[in-house]
């Protein structure tokens, strides 16, 4: 029976693999070698198929959920009843419900798959140099002078020029490399060997070239409040430091002269979300606009919102001509409603504070920072979510949810571990 577990388990592992390469498989079977039916349905083979391996690890009944499955189970019965309660545009409540719930799965694959924290440094591994090489083919791009689709380029900014790879938009693009650059960081921390040293510095110092190049505000804020965060859990007095640095940084970059070549433009960039032409025109057409759009139709429905796949993302696009709403937090209020984007915001929040018990439980182990770079990665992902739909792209949702997953399996393990 053991030799069985063991031989599923190796299976599973590399099937997890394939899922961490998701964003340059998928490229590869869309864009440079597609196969008929295969390129169209691959992703969603491989999730039944760890779908699978997920429902084996959970019959071994090692281990036991905490608090947060209730809360999970209380999103998923909310959904399930908004879709069956819908059915006048059924086509695009059904595949609202698919968009959300069908990423959701990958919490219970990382964390019913999870074995050990060696498993993991190995995944993880994988996960940076995969986003290795997507930060650097944008960051070729933009060497390239690679033309950026106009719809990414405001309009009066002197960078016209955004990484972008292949990764659907630079703002994606941003959002990922905030994930990857952290975790990249805690492997050089981690690894003692001189060459992986110099491997896992080259790795982080392209990703955070090619966060810097996506000129994604959303994404740089969300790292750097990621960072201060993670500082603070490591050394309080540390990150109070770091605070001075920044406003130091802050102060230097907004006296920069606008003819300095790059650091102009960053500084336009950065201090150009506070003028006020900046301001009128979101709250005309742009994004504060677009969140004053979704809490009114919060208000059609306050309770149960106007109904998923409504408004404000893919779906909502397709069915009904509805624009993005900048934020994925402001589409789920709008669909989901008050009691849903409740139950979400808690969820994220149990599953972030499960991030940080792991964390602190693995203070004093050779992990700590590894752990520490993941948990800086997805809590920047999450706070990105805040000004972007971030969960809206499939291999950010499926990478975030995951790696929740695996913080409250550790979580877990170490309430287990104090009660044994």
């Amino acid at each position: 029976m053991k030799e069985t577990v063991l031989k599923w388990g190796s299976q599973a592992n590399t099937w997890l693999y394939l899922f961490l390469a998701f964003p340059l498989i998928d490229y590869l079977l869309r864009n440079i070698l597609p196969i008929p039916v295969v390129s169209s349905f691959w992703d969603e083979g491989l999730l039944i198929v760890l779908s699978l391996f997920t429902f084996l690890a959970y019959l071994e009944g090692n281990r036991t959920m905490p608090k947060i499955k209730h809360v999970l189970s209380a999103l998923f019965v909310l959904g399930i009843a908004l879709t069956v309660t819908d059915m006048a545009v059924w086509k695009a409540s059904v595949e609202g419900f698919r968009s959300i719930y069908q990423y959701l799965i990958a919490f219970f694959m990382g964390f019913y798959l999870f074995k050990s924290v060696d498993q993991l440094e190995k995944l993880l591994k994988v996960l940076v140099l995969i986003g290795f090489v997507t930060g650097l083919y944008g960051v070729i791009q933009v060497v390239l002078g690679v033309q950026t689709p106009g719809s990414w380029v405001q309009e009066g900014e002197a960078i016209t020029t955004r990484a972008f790879s292949f990764v659907t938009s630079p703002n994606v693009l941003g959002s990922y490399m905030a994930l990857i650059a952290p975790i990249a960081t805690g492997l050089f921390i981690k690894v003692t060997s001189r060459k992986e040293k110099l491997l896992w510095a080259g790795v982080t110092l392209i990703t955070l070239l090619a966060l810097l190049l996506t000129a994604s505000r959303g994404a740089w804020f969300a790292l750097a409040f990621s960072l201060f965060i993670c500082v603070y859990i490591w050394k309080k007095r540390v990150a109070l430091v770091l605070v001075l640095v920044g406003i130091i940084g802050v102060i230097g970059l907004y006296n920069v002269p606008d003819a300095v070549p790059g650091l102009g433009s960053l500084k336009n960039r950065v201090f150009g979300i506070f003028t006020k032409e900046y301001l009128e025109s979101s709250m005309q057409a742009g994004r504060l606009d677009r969140w004053g759009d979704a809490y009114d139709k919060m208000r059609i429905e306050p309770l149960f919102g106007v109904g998923l796949g409504h408004h404000g993302g893919a779906v909502g696009y397709r069915h009904f001509g509805t624009i993005y709403s900048d934020s994925y937090f402001f589409k789920s209020l709008a669909e989901f409603g008050l009691i849903g984007i409740t139950l979400l915001l808690i969820f994220v929040t149990m599953m972030l504070r499960n991030g940080v018990k792991a964390v602190q439980a693995w203070r004093n182990s050779p992990h700590f920072f590894l752990l520490l770079g993941l948990f800086c990665g997805i809590f920047a992902v999450a706070f990105h979510n805040f000004v972007e739909n971030i969960f809206e792209v499939p291999f950010m949702a499926l990478y975030f949810w995951l790696f929740g997953g695996i913080f409250s399996a550790l979580y877990a393990d170490h309430i287990q571990s104090k009660r044994g």
